[in-house]
């Protein structure tokens, strides 16, 4: 067995928390084995410093690229990513392995909750896809774009920039700030990202040794859950610029997705399909195909 395995990740608070978690999960298991956590800064990081918004990016996977770099230059064994930062289209010679047990999925509002909200207050996101659905829900808002990590986002709120702010739940979960939200938004409605949640831990497909140390973390149910979402954006097409949303789970012993998309700033269109948890991957193709048709 490796006595030393070294864990890539970026250095934000919330990454850093879910990879020393990552970190002590392994460690449980392996306690022999010295495991490290080295921080690389990624493209996604460089462009937060220089505010360029998110949407300017046609491709998802900016905060993983520098990552990915490194586990194939063998600089690190294992990659943490928030999955919903992971393009659907991988480099050759690296997988997904293992996906921890999915944490809530839902988006919150800080600040002020929708039914407080004032005609033209201002909301920040720097998501199409939040943006698309906050304009359906109250088209007399004033959606603005905000950059950061979640404590520069919360101090922007807290500083009057806005009045309200939307922020993944399980990242305020996991950095301890559940207390600061103000209304969860229904994931049955307002989609989350395909991913949201949920983590991926990353290495390279031959390493059979590495493989065999990380298989032990994936959870089987998340695991289908974002194959079918990653299945769906692959299929349907959407990056950064697509204001589209997927949430796979088991609804009474049913395994179904939620999909959603929103073209051209139109009123966002939504399908439920169910399928087989055994074949996740065409559960979401057949999402996709549903909304280009409706």
């Amino acid at each position: 067995m490796t006595q030393q395995l070294i864990i890539g990740t970026r250095g934000s608070a919330l990454a850093l928390v879910q990879s020393h978690r990552v970190r002590d999960e392994l460690q449980k298991l392996y306690p022999d084995v010295q495991i490290h956590v080295l921080i690389i800064q990624t493209s996604g990081d460089k462009s937060q410093a220089t505010n360029t918004p998110l949407a300017s990016y046609s491709e998802k996977g900016i905060f993983a690229k520098e990552l990915e770099v490194a586990l194939l230059d063998r600089e690190i064994d294992i990659a943490v990513h928030s999955m919903k930062d992971v393009a659907t289209t991988l480099p050759p010679g690296l997988q997904i392995t293992a996906v921890p047990r999915r944490v809530n999925v839902s988006d919150a509002l800080l600040g002020k909750t929708l039914d407080q909200l004032q005609p033209g207050e201002r909301i920040g996101t720097g998501s199409v896809r939040r943006s698309a659905l906050l304009r359906h829900l109250r088209p007399d808002l004033n959606i603005v774009d905000i950059r950061g990590n979640v404590d520069t986002r919360i101090t922007k709120l807290k500083n009057g920039l806005y009045e309200s702010i939307v922020l993944a739940v399980a990242g305020l979960d996991r950095l301890g700030r559940w207390s600061e939200i103000a209304e969860i938004l229904d994931p049955n409605t307002f989609v989350p990202d395909p991913g949201q949640g949920a983590l991926a831990v990353q290495t390279r497909t031959n390493d059979e040794r590495i493989n065999g140390l990380v298989a032990p973390l994936n959870h089987a149910e998340s695991f289908a859950a974002i194959t079918a979402e990653r299945s769906f954006l692959a299929s349907y097409g959407g990056g950064c610029q697509t204001p589209v949303g997927a949430w796979a789970s088991v609804v009474e012993g049913a395994f179904q997705i939620v999909a959603m998309a929103a073209v051209n700033n139109t009123e966002p269109r939504l399908t439920i399909q169910q399928g087989n948890i055994g074949d996740p991957e065409s559960l979401g193709k057949l999402a996709a195909e549903k909304l280009m048709v409706l």
